[in-house]
């Protein structure tokens, strides 16, 4: 197993990662990393609302502090799901806006080398 492991490493580290780093530094892909990274926390926010509006406890739940939580989660799902809803209607335009802004600067960045250097 070890052997196959090593082989697979050794693959990956001599073809894949080249490729990887390559289609890593094209502009493009860039500006796409740069707006879902900026757009972060918007999901960190939604995703974690998820959690508190849909509890990860059976619905035929007998404790105590479960069956409050679900309750309440079922009571209040309209209230609870209003951040969720806004910080992933938010998060698209946040990601829109932040990939144009990314290739924005890189394309500056670009055509500024450009003239500084010829």
């Amino acid at each position: 197993m070890g052997a196959m492991y090593d082989k697979m490493v050794n693959v990956i580290e001599q073809k894949v990662t080249p490729i990887a780093g390559k289609i890593g530094q094209q502009k493009y892909i860039t500006s796409i990393r740069d707006g879902f990274i900026a757009a972060l926390p918007f999901m960190i926010v939604g995703s974690f609302m998820l959690v508190f509006i849909f509890p990860p406890f059976s619905s035929e739940t007998t404790w105590g502090f479960a069956r409050a939580w679900l309750d309440f989660s079922e009571t209040y799902r309209e209230q609870l799901m209003l951040p969720f809803n806004l910080s992933m209607g938010i998060m698209t335009i946040f990601i829109s806006v932040g990939i144009a802004s990314s290739l924005l600067a890189i394309t500056t960045l670009i055509l500024l080398r450009q003239v500084c250097y010829h």
